[in-house]
Order: C-alpha cells, then structure tokens, then sequence
C-alpha cells in the first residue's frame, strides 16, 4: 500500500512540476488584449444621487480585467490638469476628509463620495464638475505591470506602459 501512494505522489509532484505559467508574456499586437481609456463627461455628485454616480460602460469588460480610476485636478504648481488615482482622501484645512472611491463590474462603475462630516457640507468644488478617467487593463496584462513595477498613481506611466495613445481617449455619454 505504501508503494502505491509513494507511486500516486511521484506521478502528482511531476504532472504538477511539468505545468508552466505563461501569462505574463502575453503578446498584445493583433490581438483583443488591449488596455483601453475612457473619460466621464463632467459629473456632479449630489444628494438626490446619495453621493454616487453610475457610470455604465458601452460594452461588457471579461471578469478578470481590473479598472484604474482617476480623478482630474488642477496642479497649480504646473498650470495643467493631471489626473489622480482613486480611491483618494482630500484633507481639508480644517481637519475635515473627502473621500473618492469606487466598485467596479464587468458593466458598470460606482463613483462613490463620502466624509467624515455630514455631505451636503462638502465643498463645491469636490462634488461639481468632476471628470473621471477609467483605465481598463485585461487581466492577462496585470502581471506585467507587477513584473515592471509601474507606478499606478502616475496616470502618465501607466499610459505609456499600456502603449494608449492618450489623445484618442473616448468621452462616455
């Protein structure tokens, strides 16, 4: 009996030793394996909408595709908008916190608006006039932005490591 299963273990330790893990190199040149951007139209989030915003996508993501968000900031230092990863907590002068967040599915993302103080005292210029842009990256791509250690807060790297062409990003209705 004992020969049996040292048999059974030898033959799993090598079927299992044989499998290879190729999803890191996956070619994306002819193939639907892309990353893609889209922008949110200025937005508004309000009471009526309990401080959430559906943003429904024109097509339907595969479930393992992942979704960076960014929210357009003016950078004063600079004198250009740039683009901030979310979730993201505003501190406010007076010790008050803004919070941006979001869940994703295949068809759909919730912005979401929370604080640490009632929300109808946020401040206008946090809940007004807000664009968003949604990276989506396939899921056989998200290992090879581990394997090349992109900084996902800099919106800019990750666009230049996805190879999108930042000036044909689409506005969605």
């Amino acid at each position: 009996m004992k020969k049996i299963l040292l048999l059974f273990t030898a033959l799993g330790a090598l079927t299992l030793s044989s499998c290879s893990n190729d999803d890191d190199n996956v070619a994306v040149v002819g193939s639907d394996t892309v990353a893609t951007v889209v922008e949110t139209p200025a937005l508004t989030f309000t009471s009526a909408g309990d401080y959430q915003i559906l943003v429904e996508f024109d097509q339907t993501y595969p479930q393992y595709d992942s979704a960076l968000v960014y929210r357009r900031i003016f950078d004063s230092s600079a004198n250009v908008n740039a683009w901030q990863l979310i979730p993201r907590t505003i501190f406010l002068d007076n010790g008050d916190e803004v919070d941006y967040d979001y869940n994703f599915t295949q068809s759909d993302l919730i912005l979401l608006l929370g604080a640490n103080f009632p929300l109808n005292e946020i401040p206008s210029d946090l809940t007004t006039n807000q664009v968003f842009r949604i990276v989506m990256i396939p899921g056989s791509l998200n290992g090879q932005a581990k394997a090349a250690k992109v900084d996902f807060k800099d919106y800019n790297a990750v666009i230049k490591h996805y190879g999108i062409n930042d000036g044909t990003v689409k506005v969605l209705k």
